[in-house]
């Protein structure tokens, strides 16, 4: 297998070359999200952020010898960049023939059309299948000034564009062509100093490794090898070298590494599901968001010291540590009472999709901005949530995920009391109707001795719903262990494992109830430290001939547990201002109708005004002076 594989320059991938994309590639995929992260790269890098930007390695292969100058490749894989990068860099262009550049214009032509040695210009970058690219191209080389000022983007992008294949091309064209008109409307410079600027940025400072291949069959052997499952990095791993990317050693000191380790040893193997979570709580909008959580986190950071991110990991690793391993006791402790009780139930459970709130819950009480008091009941909620949604009502917890990810990142960056009870509302939102969870209460049931409720995960829904019920009526947030007692006999009657007829007991109490009948129990109820079962001690020991009814009881609790234990209220909850949402998209169809001509004249007087208002403003200093 033959093969080279250099750093380049942009400068270099568009130099007297020209490169073809087969038909039987996959078509131009890139979308708005893909153009705005280069163009904020391209950003960064012209405002002095960042020095250079490495767009990851082209994989090329030379179908011929160099031939009259110039040199022809198929690219393999990099067409999504290279196409565009050719739009950005014809958009450039586009402006400084709308601004009358000539000199400028001829000086960026080469990186989009390739002379010969018999002075004959070809487009640089053909695709098979995407025509529009070469007849846009051609036209911008092309068109007259006059004729350019007399058009909209609109008009000219259509009339060169052959079907619905290319709409994304013309998208692209579109989406660069604003951007730089409006970098140019704000900009003090002077529009073809700008833009000389700007050509100067992406041809300069945007590195790739060219990898270019002497067969085909090379060239998709280095493709395949590039992408292969096992070399894929995880995103975890991805950010750890963007993080050492942007830290350097200080002498002996490493920092960054030593952080990260930190994080690695506390949480092990958790720390892919860490980074996910961490993306969710601070940066992701939405579940359906196709980015990776590393490129959600490095795009978040660009321009934005790397040590702020090295830190606020560290922090929140630690948080992270709480919920993956909890701890009460010893040189590991690491929670109250009240959180080892309800992290330990999410972590035995597996409800993993929690944990972006609670990373944003913790942080907000370890600000201080949430209170501890409510810090408290919005995660008992959230365990009581869980218990009537999932435990009892059989809720697919998926359901609930794409609420957590949209107020994850609201209650970290934005937290209100507002913000807080709208998450809890909305959660309610996903309870079943009253009728319906009912129906689920009543099912939920334990026998020691078989049939319909002899199995361990049902005594373990039994045992939760007895310890929830169990803290409301005795307003008290932590319960203390018990055993499960069947007021009445289970193995008189298989009705007899229903919820209904279960209540907590100290172990010692329900022995001593063993072969007893129903009232002999009362004064033993009457003992307990449970409020639950000293209740129906007190019940029952009042009206004395009242008979012990299952169904009556059941009815009962689940209406307690529908009307009272997701009862959950903010009483400070604080104003939302309203904020106007302008219609981008509106703005963007209104832009491309422009007519070019007004667009250009309106920076040109634009820009004379203020070279006049800066000369008014010297004359006065000099008559000061």
């Amino acid at each position: 297998m033959s093969f080279e594989a250099h750093d380049r320059h942009i400068y270099e991938l568009f130099n007297r070359s020209q490169y073809f994309i087969p038909r039987n590639q996959r078509r131009y995929v890139w979308t708005k999200r893909n153009w705005q992260e280069l163009w904020e790269d391209v950003m960064l890098i012209q405002n002095g952020i960042e020095a250079t930007h490495f767009i990851g390695s082209i994989v090329l292969y030379s179908e011929k010898d160099r031939e009259n100058g110039i040199s022809h490749y198929t690219i393999i894989d990099g067409q999504q960049r290279i196409i565009t990068l050719t739009i950005l860099l014809a958009s450039v262009a586009f402006w400084l023939k709308c601004y009358d550049a000539e000199d400028e214009f001829n000086g960026i032509k080469q990186y989009i059309m390739a002379r010969d040695d018999s002075d004959k210009d070809y487009i640089m970058v053909i695709s098979e299948y995407h025509i529009s690219l070469s007849r846009i191209l051609e036209r911008i080389m092309e068109i007259s000034l006059d004729n350019l000022k007399q058009l909209t983007i609109d008009s000219f992008l259509n009339a060169y564009t052959i079907g619905k294949k290319d709409k994304n091309i013309v998208a692209a064209f579109k989406f660069y062509l604003q951007k730089i008109e409006n970098e140019i409307q704000k900009s003090k410079k002077k529009p073809i100093n700008y833009l000389k600027i700007l050509r100067e940025t992406i041809v300069n400072k945007i590195l790739y490794v060219s990898i270019i291949a002497s067969s085909e069959e090379d060239a998709c052997t280095v493709f395949e090898i590039l992408n292969a499952r096992g070399s894929v990095l995880e995103d975890h791993e991805l950010l750890k070298n963007f993080i050492m990317r942007g830290i350097k050693p200080k002498g002996n000191i490493d920092e960054a590494k030593a952080i990260w380790n930190e994080m690695e040893s506390n949480i092990g193997s958790s720390i892919g599901r860490f980074v996910k979570h961490y993306a969710t709580h601070k940066y992701r909008n939405n579940i359906q968001e196709g980015i990776s959580d590393y490129k959600i986190i490095q795009r978040a950071n660009k321009g934005i010291p790397t040590q702020d991110l090295l830190y606020d990991l560290q922090l929140k690793s630690r948080y992270y540590e709480r919920l993956v391993n909890p701890s009460l006791s010893g040189e590991n402790a690491n929670c109250s009472e009240l959180e080892y009780m309800v992290y330990s139930f999410f972590k035995k459970r597996r409800h993993e999709q929690i944990r972006p709130i609670l990373l944003s819950l913790i942080h907000q009480k370890e600000r201080n901005i949430l209170d501890i008091k409510k810090y408290e009941e919005i995660i008992l909620f959230l365990y009581d949530f869980v218990v009537c949604y999932n435990i009892i009502g059989q809720g697919n917890s998926n359901k609930i995920t794409n609420i957590v990810y949209a107020m994850a990142k609201e209650l970290e960056n934005n937290y209100s009391d507002g913000l807080l009870q709208k998450f809890v509302s909305e959660l309610n939102e996903k309870l079943p109707e009253k009728d319906s969870f009912y129906n689920a209460f009543s099912l939920v049931g334990w026998s020691h001795h078989g049939g319909f409720y002899d199995d361990d995960k049902d005594k373990e829904r039994v045992k939760i719903v007895l310890e929830v019920l169990e803290r409301h009526k005795s307003a008290a947030k932590n319960c203390e262990k018990f055993t499960i007692e069947h007021i009445l006999d289970d193995q008189d009657d298989t009705k007899n494992g229903r919820i209904g007829n279960l209540i907590p007991l100290e172990e010692e109490l329900n022995k001593q109830c063993n072969g007893k009948k129903f009232k002999e129990k009362l004064t033993i109820y009457k003992k307990s430290s449970f409020q639950t079962a000293r209740n129906i001690a007190e019940r029952y020991a009042i009206d004395k001939g009242r008979k012990f009814d299952i169904d009556e009881r059941t009815h009962a609790i689940a209406r307690d547990f529908y009307n009272e234990v997701l009862k959950f209220k903010i009483n400070s909850v604080d104003s939302q201002k309203k904020k106007t949402k302008h219609n981008k998209k509106q703005k963007e169809s209104d832009f491309s109708r422009k007519n070019i001509g007004d667009i250009v004249d309106s920076k040109q007087n634009g820009t004379e005004k203020i070279r006049k208002e800066e000369n008014r403003q010297m004359s006065i200093f000099d008559y000061i002076s």
